[in-house]
């Protein structure tokens, strides 16, 4: 199947979220639908998202929505636009202890996977920063360091999936996605110019142990992430399939509930171990899986659940960013 490419309209691009139970967001903003990376792993293909709407991707040319992920992209340009008139009239905002009003950009595609998402990314930004809107980007392409400019601002913290630093698996993993290395590059840019960071170490392969866990932290410091989310990845369901299809036959280990669940914990005692020895414990964010009821402590599930992160959106932060950009002090006065 050749890469097939195209733009949809919508009407709302803001929409609420449900993941202020990993601590990332209130409100969502999903640049395209599709996502050219490719990632084996991706669970996005078997959200409702694009279960529901299959019929309608099939009218576009794309055979099988799930199966053929990473071979497809239909961009929505119209979002900056959209975005501010929606902004000018909303009178509320969600902002819940753990996700703290924030819009994630994005959370079933990438922001910056190529130039006509990284525009639409790019004004999106603008817009919601016009409104003094805490924003969150989420990103596996270096792309975003082309817009530094924008995205070095108090309300905007940036963060890079980075699981581990092979190029080779990388290739295995997420055959479209940017190298791991480059990304890796990207972020120590973005910490030279003074940009607020993150990282996602997510998913990580079984074959991850506490040396590997311990290596790829003292790098990852090395560009001062305020938080450091984590999980494992999950090979049930669609995706599983798809890492076999691609020769990862390390999918087989995890395909179970309780081979799933057993990995998650062994890697979580790995990771949090190696964290007190690097020092940044305080840092780490786990996302859990309400699955792993039965299998964990019940206390230990929900002390993760809709737990706020550590960083910080204060006053001081908001006061900087009139400062700098005083529209955004003359529009909320």
């Amino acid at each position: 199947m050749s890469i097939i490419k195209g733009t949809e309209k919508i009407v709302n691009p803001l929409q609420e979220s449900a993941l202020n139970k990993k601590g990332l967001c209130d409100y969502v903003i999903n640049v395209a639908s599709g996502c050219l990376h490719g990632c084996t792993f991706c669970y996005v293909p078997s959200t409702p998202a694009i279960r529901t709407r299959q019929a309608q991707l099939k009218e576009k040319g794309v055979t099988d929505p799930q199966l053929d992920w990473g071979q497809y992209i239909f961009v929505r340009e119209e979002i900056p636009a959209l975005l501010e008139k929606i902004l000018s009239r909303k009178k509320s905002w969600r902002e819940t202890p753990e996700g703290k009003g924030v819009v994630l950009l994005c959370s079933g595609t990438d922001p910056y996977q190529n130039k006509q998402t990284a525009s639409v990314t790019r004004g999106a930004v603008e817009a919601l920063s016009q409104s003094n809107k805490r924003v969150r980007i989420l990103t596996r392409s270096p792309l975003w360091v082309n817009d530094i400019e924008t995205l070095n601002r108090p309300n905007v913290i940036v963060g890079m999936s980075l699981p581990f630093l092979d190029d080779e698996l990388s290739r295995k993993i997420e055959p479209s996605a940017p190298l791991p290395t480059e990304r890796y590059k990207a972020m120590l840019v973005g910490y030279e110019a003074g940009c607020r960071l993150y990282v996602a170490i997510a998913p990580t392969p079984p074959s991850m142990t506490l040396d590997a866990f311990r290596k790829h932290l003292e790098k990852i410091m090395c560009f001062n992430p305020e938080v450091i989310f984590w999980e494992p990845i999950n090979a049930r369901g669609t995706n599983g399939k798809r890492m076999l299809a691609a020769g990862l036959e390390f999918a087989r280990s995890i395909m179970t509930k309780k081979s799933w669940a057993e990995n998650f914990i062994q890697q979580w005692e790995y990771i949090e171990a190696a964290a007190k020895e690097i020092g940044c414990i305080e840092r780490l964010h786990i996302w859990v899986d309400s699955e792993l009821r039965g299998y964990i402590d019940e206390s230990k599930l929900e002390h993760w659940l809709y737990r706020p992160t550590v960083e910080e959106w204060d006053k001081t932060r908001v006061e900087k960013a009139e400062e700098k950009y005083p529209q955004i002090s003359d529009k909320n006065k």
